[in-house]
């Protein structure tokens, strides 16, 4: 036995003081009188009971001493140390990549997984608790410790693989965060070992058993589906599409390209063992529609046999111009056919946030206007203390020096013999180079950070011969295009599986619906443009429908090496569950002061009922 806190059997010391108050207990003075000299027989006949009587008297003392010593072992925390196998609690960290949905026997490779995690969770130790991490797109902790089976078991029957790619470190490092480095704690990493090398992490850290779920081994897989300009003719276009084997034997496919029902390709290609190819197919007509990369064959893994792009011409762009009046700008806008302009005429500072973030672009003419965090402005002579430009004075008939044409915003832009009645003199207190340089000051800077984009023009061009030169349109089509999310040519919206995807919307839209894949309408009120759609864990074609009309995006996996289901990242494939050794022993300590705390309590009830008998 070991005492935790020695000290506190110092209490004893009440023991004296008990017996000293027992002793001082006043008693009644014995005096011999006549009558009761006929009773001296009978008291010496019954002096055998004389002891058992004051053992009778003094029981309240004697268990008073025995509750002091009770009290003072329980406050000095005794132990018992005693041997007992290793015990540490588990946590499991499960892959629900993409590559987890690979043909395995009459399943796939997730049905192992699970098996094997239900398997840890019902042979664990009596009192081993349980934790599960999701190993997905982000990591996710499913369950608190906790050492009921019933639970741990049906949080690892509800997850499922998405069709997304994983990253596994940082699901890795998340679950090491509850491991207990005092204690016999292990992390078991159910995967397939598909994507990122994790040798060295696994190495690294002894207390993670890699379990390695193989199956499946046959697979091609479309890794990149983009379309894009001809560079050469600009009313041309061009799909690009790579696929790959991943097979280690040489394999035929067919390939399948379309827009909607109508087939643009139709082609069988052969791949050797690893082999990639890319495929460059040209399309003129409309951009509109969904395109779709098929390949047909039946492999292991059917995830990347498709591919789709939502393809869409000049997309609604909705521009607020905030100006008391200027046709030279109100003239340009309204030659772009896709550009939904609102004009107002004042800054009101209560709803600015809100009117900035429900446009694409704001275009602030010889105004100033309040401090904002995120948005594209368009700024002619007007300023902000969001903006790192100040103005300092006036410049009279500024000459052009020099203006960046490596910058996107000059391209194909000359401006040579620009007059410029009057500019601002603008000072910045970051390193911030003018496009356009004048010799006294910078007529015109571009600034970016942090989902804040401006143009700075800091003269009014309709006092200048701008609007009038060749330069003007060319200028304004790079500025517009260097601000607006979308390319004003035409738009492909699509994402990455697991990545979010901006929605952008009618200003004067509060709500719009999503559906994905083979899912039912989900409604999200908006308050912000973009709107961030995160649920992009299905591969497929996905439905956005505002104000009763509907779009489209499209989500595709696009990962080589979450396609590559041969690739192992781990050394050793562990296929036999690993558990502590039961000959291995460690010292455990267990604590008695409760049991020292109910004796004490059961004497205690036994000292009152001994003074209620002694009373009567």
């Amino acid at each position: 036995m070991q005492f935790l806190n020695p000290y506190m059997l110092l209490t004893l010391g009440i023991i004296p003081v008990l017996i000293i108050i027992h002793t001082l207990k006043p008693k009644p003075r014995q005096v011999d009188v006549t009558n009761l000299f006929l009773w001296d027989t009978v008291l010496r006949e019954r002096s055998y009971n004389l002891s058992f009587e004051r053992f009778k008297n003094n029981l309240p003392l004697i268990l008073q001493i025995l509750i002091v010593i009770l009290a003072a072992l329980a406050l000095a925390n005794p132990t018992r140390t005693y041997l007992t196998a290793k015990k540490g609690n588990m946590i499991l960290v499960i892959d629900t990549s993409a590559s987890m949905k690979t043909k395995a026997g009459t399943g796939i490779r997730f049905d192992l997984a699970r098996q094997k995690a239900l398997q840890l969770v019902e042979e664990r130790d009596q009192g081993q608790q349980v934790l599960i991490v999701e190993a997905g797109r982000q990591p996710f902790v499913k369950t608190g410790f906790t050492n009921n089976a019933d639970q741990a078991q049906a949080q690892v029957k509800k997850l499922r693989p998405s069709d997304a790619p994983a990253d596994l470190e940082p699901a890795i490092y998340l679950a090491l965060s509850f491991v207990d480095s005092a204690q016999e704690d292990l992390l078991y990493l159910i995967t397939d070992g598909a994507g990122k090398d994790l040798s060295d992490l696994v190495k690294s850290h002894p207390k993670i058993r890699p379990i390695i779920i193989s199956g499946g081994e046959h697979n091609v897989g479309i890794t990149k589906f983009e379309f894009r300009q001809n560079v050469a003719l600009g009313d041309q276009y061009q799909f690009m599409l790579e696929i790959k084997n991943f097979d280690l034997s040489p394999i035929e496919c067919s390939i399948r390209l379309s827009i909607d029902r109508s087939v643009l390709l139709e082609r069988v290609i052969s791949f050797e063992a690893q082999e990639k190819q890319v495929m460059i197919i040209p399309y003129s007509g409309l951009i509109n529609g969904i395109a779709r990369a098929t390949l047909e064959i039946e492999d292991d893994f059917a995830v990347d046999n498709q591919a789709y792009l939502s393809l869409n011409a000049a997309k609604e762009i909705w521009v607020l111009l905030v100006s008391k009046g200027n046709l030279f700008l109100e003239k340009l806008l309204a030659a772009y056919p896709n550009f939904r302009v609102n004009s107002v005429k004042e800054i009101i500072p209560s709803s600015w946030s809100e009117q900035t973030a429900r446009h694409d672009i704001v275009i602030v003419d010889r105004m100033d206007f309040p401090e904002t965090d995120r948005g594209n402005f368009l700024l002619i002579d007007a300023y902000s203390p969001s903006i790192p430009l100040f103005k300092t004075g006036r410049v009279r008939l500024p000459e052009i020096l020099a203006w960046n044409r490596k910058n996107p915003l000059m391209a194909n832009v000359n401006l040579s013999g620009l007059v410029v009645e009057e500019s601002t003199k603008l000072q910045t207190d970051r390193q911030l180079q003018p496009v356009i340089e004048s010799a006294r000051t910078g007529l015109m800077y571009a600034f970016e950070e942090n989902g804040l984009r401006a143009v700075l023009l800091g003269f009014d061009f309709t006092r200048s011969d701008l609007p009038l030169k060749v330069a003007f349109p060319v200028m304004m089509s790079n500025i517009f295009n260097w601000l607006n999310p979308y390319k004003l040519e035409f738009s492909i919206l699509q994402t990455q599986a697991g990545e979010a995807f901006d929605i952008y919307f009618n200003p004067q839209t509060d709500i719009i619906y999503t559906r994905a894949p083979y899912e039912k309408w989900d409604k999200h009120p908006v308050k912000m443009n973009p709107f961030r759609y995160s649920n992009t864990g299905t591969v497929g074609i996905y439905t956005i429908a505002e104000n009763g009309k509907e779009r489209y995006f499209t989500v595709n996996l696009a990962d080589e090496s979450e396609s590559d289901i041969n690739s192992i990242s781990l050394e050793h494939r562990t296929e036999q569950i690993e558990r502590p050794s039961d000959s291995a022993q460690i010292a455990a300590q267990q604590p008695l002061w409760m049991l020292l705390i109910i004796m004490g309590c059961a004497l205690l009830m036994i000292e009152w009922y001994s003074w209620l008998k002694l009373r009567r």
